[in-house]
């Protein structure tokens, strides 16, 4: 009976954890185990998913999330995130 009463304890524990990462090199944090990359966009980057989707970097490895906006990232302390947009890059006119 004592393992049932420490269970949800230590559930409530592991929410209470904070989990840091970066987006586009801002820190931020959350309490969600879970978080998509549409989700991250919306929330912590200000982007519409729409023009925008999410890359994970981990050293010289990327993750790319484009096309899987709604599939669950594990989140853990120290990722770090990088936004990319899929609209037309501006180009400057010639001068006159």
């Amino acid at each position: 009976m004592e393992t049932q009463q420490q269970a949800p304890e230590a559930a409530a524990k592991d929410r209470g954890h904070e989990i840091h990462f970066t987006v586009d090199g801002e820190p931020y944090e959350t309490l969600e185990r879970e978080l998509t990359p549409n989700e991250i966009l919306r929330k912590y980057a200000g982007k519409d998913p729409a023009t925008h989707y999410l890359v994970q970097i981990q050293g010289e490895h990327r993750i790319s999330y484009q096309g899987k906006g709604d599939e669950p990232i594990k989140m853990h302390n120290g990722m770090r995130f990088q936004v990319i947009s899929t609209g037309p890059t501006p180009v400057s006119a010639p001068a006159p």
